[in-house]
């Protein structure tokens, strides 16, 4: 009887240690999976075999919670999209208006030509800040809208200039260009034009009337380099390090220029970027500013 007794013991802890090791191995095995799943990318919910109806219940409302954010992350996109299209039909609406009251003064002979000056100059400055809000609402579905292809830089140059000749003639800021006619650098024409309207507007914003701004380029085996240079106020140096900074006016915007935005230098360093250039400052206060936009050279 002794015997027997204990035979079933001691097959009964046999059975418990085999239950405890298959059971400790099963849940074992479905924690390491659930951390594989943690530490990946993918974040989908992907359950292992549950154990118990509480389990399955657990899984059914994380299944149900992931839904109910998917589908509020698509509500977010959607609206986003749709604003993002309103703001760049928007633009494209009121340049129209913009050029054509352009166009109107250049046609209607006014006795006093510094009011046409100033007409002008304010609507260049509505056209630059309609710029910003187009670039700014496409910088972020970028790779729908560039095409990479050979450009002259001088042609460039004279554009954004040109663009800006009001200015230039009413501060009697001079512009002395020595790039090269014939270099050419691979990048967009459209977005590199707005880039350099940005530097250029900078340096004009501060730099005083009869002051200089030039513009020259150098090369080595590994890029092509653009310098925008001006004798302006120059830039505090502890304003160096965030001058690319999103919204950051730094001293100057505050004490020299009140209705700086502060963000023409972020989108022109966001652009840069994306097109694989390279976009960096030196400054002295006091003395001026330099500008540089590096172009990767490519091989045949």
């Amino acid at each position: 009887m002794t015997s027997n007794l204990v035979y079933m013991i001691t097959v009964s802890i046999i059975m418990l240690l085999f239950f405890v090791i298959y059971d400790y191995n099963v849940r074992n095995k479905s924690i390491k999976n659930l951390k594989e799943i943690q530490k990946s990318e993918n974040k989908t919910p992907i359950f292992t075999e549950a154990f118990e109806c509480k389990d399955e219940i657990y899984q059914m409302i994380i299944s149900d919670l992931y839904k109910e954010y998917v589908d509020s992350l698509r509500n977010i996109e959607e609206s986003f999209s749709e604003n993002s299209e309103f703001i760049i039909s928007w633009v494209h609406e009121i340049k129209t208006p913009i050029t054509t009251a352009k166009l109107i003064l250049d046609t209607i002979n006014f006795q006093e030509q510094t009011t046409v000056i100033s007409l002008k100059e304010e609507l260049d400055k509505i056209d630059d800040y309609v710029e910003k809000v187009l670039y700014y609402s496409r910088s972020n579905d970028f790779s729908k809208d560039y095409v990479i292809s050979e450009t002259v830089i001088n042609n460039v140059v004279k554009e954004s200039v040109k663009k800006h000749s009001i200015i230039f003639i009413r501060k009697h800021i001079s512009f002395f260009n020595k790039v090269d006619d014939k270099l050419t650098v691979d990048t967009d024409k459209k977005w590199l034009v707005f880039i350099i309207d940005q530097l250029i507007s900078n340096a004009l914003k501060y730099t005083k009337d009869g002051g200089g701004i030039s513009f020259y380029t150098s090369k080595n085996d590994n890029e092509i380099v653009l310098t925008v240079e001006d004798d302006g106020i120059g830039i505090r140096q502890e304003d160096i390090e965030r001058i690319f900074s999103k919204s950051f006016t730094g001293n100057n915007g505050r004490d020299n220029n009140i209705k700086a935005t502060g963000m023409g230098l972020y989108l022109a360093k966001k652009l840069s970027t994306k097109l694989g250039h390279r976009l960096t400052v030196e400054s002295e206060y006091g003395k001026g500013t330099k500008f540089y936009i590096y172009f990767p050279v490519y091989g045949d």
